[in-house]
């Protein structure tokens, strides 16, 4: 009888261990699809900060002096 045991104990072992790497399957997905999100929220973010430094950079050269001599930066 402990062959028998022995072998529905190794088969539970085996259905144990699939159903935990579908879970980690999922949650990797999961995990990915996060990361694209994320990915795209900072570039959409950086295109923000881009154009406000944009403008906060053309305000500044607006009200800068014609005589006053511009520094590059």
């Amino acid at each position: 009888m402990s062959v028998v045991g022995d072998a529905l104990k190794a088969m539970r072992t085996v259905l144990l261990m699939q159903e935990d790497l579908r879970v980690m399957k999922d949650t990797a997905h999961a995990q990915g699809d996060r990361l694209a999100r994320l990915a795209e929220a900072h570039g959409a973010l950086r295109d923000r900060v881009s154009r406000l430094e944009g403008i906060i950079e053309g305000a500044a050269m607006a009200r800068r002096m014609p005589d006053q001599p511009r520094i590059e930066g």
